[in-house]
């Protein structure tokens, strides 16, 4: 058994477990909370966290190694010895030290918890969520589009074409403005559906339709451009918010990597911000233009990543 699942056993059933030669994992109850920097809800409940104070002996993992090995102190105390010697021989090597369900140390002896693990069981298996930002056009902005191009491909088809086309455009007109034809006086519905000028004209050009006669080298563009421009409907884009360029250091598949990083680069003092895509990045800043994150990259690359790269999002 991996040593990790031994610390978290213990800490489920005391909330605290000392590591001797290292230090000691306790639980912290925390609150609901919302970290802007990542877009990340947290849930309530019990988070891990670490003390490198190593005199205590109270609440310490040799019960537990003796009960599973089935063996004595003394081979207790040296499994956990040779263990915690393979942990710092991997923080002096330069690399990090990652503790499956338990979170991460840095060579200065930084512990960086996996932020969505929690041991609280009445949190209902709630986990922390992050939230992306979406974009897309409004329902109205599809529909008068979808219709105008629709419009566009019939006119090449000739009359039969031309006649559904126009057909299309006039329910489309109807449907917008909010017309609904039924038995419903206007009195009974307080009006809701009593016509506007502008939808009666409409409604009259398409009862006209089957009625009036058309040459086929006649132009087609007349019938849509009134009851568009009568309704004033916007034919153009949602503008989105503009691009900023960030600095990236890091990029990652697993989301929680993403989020310790952004955090430790957080309490460094960074302006952090993590960009979603096929890959989570990290990224520094927040540039109203290249030129800016041009001018702090290079003083990024030499503190934080010499890899750094500009990415505009």
């Amino acid at each position: 058994m991996q040593i990790e699942q031994l610390i978290i056993q213990t800490l489920n059933a005391k909330n605290r477990v000392q590591i001797p030669g290292w230090g000691a994992f306790y639980l912290v109850e925390k609150e609901a909370r919302w970290d802007a920097a990542t877009n990340t809800a947290f849930p309530r409940g019990k988070y891990v966290a670490f003390n490198p104070a190593r005199s205590s002996i109270e609440n310490t993992l040799l019960p537990t190694v003796m009960r599973t090995l089935g063996g004595s102190m003394e081979i207790a105390e040296s499994w956990i010895r040779r263990k915690v010697n393979q942990w710092q021989t991997t923080l002096d090597s330069g690399s990090v030290l990652m503790l499956s369900g338990l979170g991460s140390f840095r060579k200065n002896g930084m512990f960086q918890p996996e932020r969505e693990n929690q041991f609280d069981a009445n949190s209902f298996g709630f986990t922390a969520v992050m939230m992306h930002r979406i974009s897309e056009p409004s329902a109205l902005e599809s529909k008068v589009v979808a219709s105008l191009k629709m419009v566009a491909e019939q006119r090449e088809n000739g009359l039969s074409s031309w006649r559904k086309a126009a057909v299309a455009a006039a329910i489309t007109a109807l449907i917008s403005l909010g017309i609904y034809q039924s038995d419903i006086t206007p009195q009974a519905m307080a009006g809701w559906f009593t016509p506007t000028p502008a939808a009666q004209e409409a409604l009259d050009n398409f009862e006209s339709i089957n009625s009036e006669t058309v040459a086929p080298s006649e132009s087609v563009t007349p019938i849509n451009a009134t009851n568009v421009e009568e309704n004033q409907v916007s034919l153009t884009p949602v503008k989105a918010d503009s691009k900023k360029y960030y600095i990236v250091v890091g990029s990652f598949k697993m989301e929680s990597n993403a989020l310790t990083l952004a955090e430790e680069l957080q309490a460094e003092g960074h302006e952090v911000k993590v960009l979603p895509g096929s890959l989570m990045k990290v990224g520094l800043g927040g540039f109203e233009s290249r030129d800016q994150a041009k001018s702090a990259l290079a003083g990024i690359k030499a503190e934080v990543n010499s890899y750094a790269w500009i990415y505009a999002y």
